[in-house]
């Protein structure tokens, strides 16, 4: 830990940013009555026993405060325990106390939003880069400022960038790739016109390349990728401001050229009708040698007898796949009066190759800090993810894509389905995309 001088940082940070006594009251707990705390500090801060003086302009008129006697974090189970030791190293070396609620991971965004105003929030807590706008529109966030911002992936940042600001510290990203059955497919392949040649050339098996969204289950989450690598987009995207919600490319001429590559691969019967439970079940009978998916199936796989392995996306006509790339983070709460120390925590005792190690190992997604990346090169499984991410696009984090996921999934299932050409499909969905945002 870089705990060098950070006792006095905090301290200093404590006197510039609390004006009152700020002590919790014992029923302001950071959480509803259902959440649980994991390391919660009891005891006095070591380095809280003496209150802060301070003078105003009035040498006779003094302002008596207390430092922060806590910082509370919500996460959900799989994490809480790692960062509850964290904040153990960070209330001994600091003085300042925290404690870590547990909170179900799918409810988060809507109680931050409820619980902030009302002053129970978090300080701290995790949350998806898709959240941002949402939250940001609800005031509910404040934006970060980064020390190291060229120790995180760009497309890690992006995904938490809204107008303009950066508001959450990553810590992981997640993608599709292409898991393959080392015993039906000797080598990964590295383009599609490879795959049809392998599917050619395999017999007894009931679908080649297994991508979600057929069937009856639209899927435009795996699909998009098919959208996107020839040049297709939904919002475009400014690294300085974030997406551009004005500018919609559904039905523009590489989304649609895209799509109808995806339409030959179905037409050739290289990639089939299957919804999400089809493509995984085949794969895991070993009856599908390929499965386009995330690192959320790892767990699944790992446990299997399946002699399996993972590459990046294949390109397309010579493009590479450039896929949604979801981000998850830290964010600081709007209401908090402490953002100073909630940054010293995060960037001090968070952002290390140990503690976002020990948060891989409990979820293995694709790490967005360079360092660990850097040390997990001789991990193939987190390099092949990493290499999709990096030619990927960030999943677009405006509350306006809840009006595309719907006419989005829907038409690109009409495609999967041969029930509209990839034009008209694009065309429909362009349009209620447009009505939707008018609205």
């Amino acid at each position: 830990m870089r705990n060098s001088h950070t006792k006095w940082f905090v301290m200093f940070a404590a006197l510039m940013f609390v004006t009152v006594a700020c002590t919790r009251s014992s029923t302001d707990d950071g959480a509803d009555t259902t959440g649980e705390s994991v390391g919660a500090a009891t005891e006095t801060p070591t380095t809280g026993t003496t209150p802060i003086i301070t003078t105003t302009t009035t040498p006779s008129t003094t302002t008596t405060l207390t430092e922060p006697t806590e910082l509370v974090l919500w996460a959900d189970e799989d994490r809480a325990a790692i960062l509850a030791e964290v904040a153990t190293a960070f209330e001994d070396a600091t003085g300042v106390s925290m404690t870590i609620e547990i909170v179900d991971f799918n409810q988060i965004r809507e109680r931050v939003q409820t619980a902030g105003p009302d002053g129970e929030g978090p300080d701290i807590f995790i949350g998806a880069n898709g959240w941002t706008g949402e939250l940001v529109a609800s005031g509910v966030v404040q934006p970060i400022n980064f020390r190291e911002v060229e120790d995180f992936l760009q497309v890690a940042l992006d995904g938490f960038r809204f107008g303009g600001s950066l508001y959450a510290m990553p810590y992981a990203t997640e993608t599709i790739a292409m898991f393959y059955n080392e015993d039906l497919v000797t080598q990964a392949p590295a383009t599609f016109e490879e795959i049809a040649d392998i599917c050619a050339s395999l017999s007894d098996i009931e679908n080649c390349v297994g991508v979600p969204g057929g069937g009856n289950l639209a899927d435009a989450y795996h699909n998009y990728t098919f959208m996107s690598s020839l040049g297709g987009y939904i919002f475009t995207f400014d690294t300085a401001t974030g997406y551009d919600v004005t500018d919609i490319g559904v039905n523009s001429d590489g989304a649609v050229a895209g799509l109808e590559f995806l339409a030959e691969q179905i037409e050739a019967g290289v990639i089939g009708s299957v919804d999400y439970d089809d493509a995984k079940n085949l794969f895991l009978e070993g009856q599908q040698p390929f499965w386009v998916t995330g690192p959320w199936e790892l767990g699944t796989l790992s446990d299997s007898a399946l002699n399996w392995s993972v590459a990046k996306l294949p390109t397309i006509d010579g493009q590479a796949q450039s896929p949604f790339v979801g981000a998850q983070g830290f964010f600081i709460g709007a209401f908090t009066e402490y953002a100073v120390i909630a940054q010293s925590f995060l960037f001090d005792y968070v952002a290390t190759a140990e503690t976002f190690q020990a948060l891989h190992d409990a979820d293995p997604r694709i790490p967005a800090f360079r360092p660990l990346l850097d040390a997990l090169s001789d991990d193939p499984v987190a390099q092949a993810f990493a290499m999709s991410a990096a030619d990927g696009q960030p999943l677009p984090n405006v509350p306006e894509m809840e009006s595309v996921w719907g006419p989005l999934g829907d038409n690109l299932l009409a495609i999967r389905n041969g029930e509209l050409s990839p034009q008209d499909a694009m065309d429909a969905a362009q349009q209620a995309v447009e009505e939707a945002l008018a609205d």
